[in-house]
């Protein structure tokens, strides 16, 4: 098998590992390449029995890999410093084929395609919760049964390699924020997470603004029934210095609930935008690692001033962190329906390991996800 792999400085390693380029990562050349090995049999896993073989079909990136990938590639270098050869997969997201099971697996069956089961959190007995993997490029592994969901032919292998996430996070964030008739604001409004949610939010009676600070591209927003976006100056220390957001505010009051990827570009200032009894929430956070460029990004507010007007005007702040099965069940009913999808910006194949990593994280224009295909081009 060859599976998309960080190489690091290991371009002149072994035959067995085929660079494919570099691309940048804060300050760091990031080496990709495809790494063969022996593919792995169901005899090999932890526990025969009980697990499930499959084969990747396709892969993609999330935010949360950037900094694995930094972490990982110094591993990596730091091993090669000690003349020893490494390599290391990445990833979060995976559609797969299943080629075997253990004969006590009940649910699926050989030629299934799956994604990852990523509900969180759970309690039940021998499920662990959260993403099964950071290493989803592995192109052959093998996962407990009740980690893998079957999927049907119409979510296609594209959207399907970048579903699992966004389905998950999207629908747990809008079942704890959203009621009827209301005004929602989404941050971050061109990044992943916030277009699906913003594609999502159509199937619920609420009124949807969106907040940017790109000019360009919004008007996939309104395509998606956005009632109105704002372009906004992250440098400010308030939003409400922005004419268009106080303008609004002024006539139509606040808003009644935020939902904001990275609570520390948005939190202080969004709050300040919040109704009495409004609710925030948010799933993630901008600066994951140490090196990060933009660590400034962080929020101007302190903590004092977030929880006295939050206390002031009654705003519950939610954290989120992925959702339970039923979320993902209602994301996946709803692309059934013709009513929820992942917009994909561009999908790559084998020999464009660098373009796969470099558009995923490099390009301010790219709108949507960059997927991986293991299958040959059609």
């Amino acid at each position: 098998m060859k599976s998309v792999s960080l190489i690091g400085n290991n371009i002149d390693g072994p035959s067995s590992i085929k660079f494919s380029g570099n691309f940048k990562l804060e300050s760091e050349n990031i080496n990709v390449g495809l790494v063969e090995e022996e593919d792995l049999s169901l005899a090999e896993s932890s526990d025969p029995d009980n697990r499930v073989l499959i084969k990747k079909r396709g892969i993609s990136c999330n935010y949360r890999d950037k900094s694995l990938i930094l972490k990982y590639n110094e591993q990596i270098n730091t091993l090669r410093e000690k003349g020893e050869t490494a390599f290391s997969y990445i990833g979060s997201e995976f559609v797969g084929e299943v080629i075997a099971v253990g004969k006590n697996v009940k649910t699926l069956k050989i030629g299934d395609r799956v994604v990852a089961n990523a509900a969180y959190p759970s309690y039940t007995k021998g499920y662990i919760g959260g993403l099964p993997t950071n290493h989803a490029s592995r192109k052959i592994d093998d996962f407990s049964e009740n980690k893998l969901i079957k999927i049907p032919d119409a979510l296609t292998d594209d959207i399907a390699s970048a579903f699992v996430i966004a389905a998950f996070t999207t629908y747990s964030m809008i079942r704890k924020v959203v009621i009827p008739n209301i005004k929602v604001l989404v941050t971050a409004a061109k990044s992943n997470t916030s277009l699906a949610i913003i594609n999502a939010l159509r199937n619920f009676p609420v009124e949807v603004y969106a907040m940017t600070s790109n000019f360009r591209n919004n008007e996939i927003l309104y395509d998606y029934g956005v009632k109105r976006v704002f372009v906004v100056d992250h440098d400010a220390d308030s939003y409400l210095e922005g004419d268009e957001i106080s303008d609004f505010v002024s006539k139509n009051g606040l808003f009644d609930a935020v939902i904001d990827p990275l609570f520390d570009i948005h939190l202080g200032r969004v709050m300040k935008l919040i109704n009495y009894d409004g609710k925030y929430v948010t799933c993630g956070f901008y600066n994951q690692f140490p090196e990060f460029l933009d660590s400034n990004f962080f929020t101007r507010d302190s903590l004092e001033d977030i929880m006295k007007l939050a206390m002031v005007r009654n705003i519950s702040i939610i954290g989120n962190c992925l959702g339970i099965k039923e979320d993902f069940d209602l994301a996946l009913e709803h692309f059934l329906a013709g009513k929820f999808s992942i917009l994909i910006d561009k999908v790559f194949f084998e020999g464009e390991e660098k373009e796969f990593f470099d558009l995923s994280y490099n390009f301010n224009d790219r709108l949507g996800k960059v997927v991986y295909l293991y299958d040959k081009r059609p």
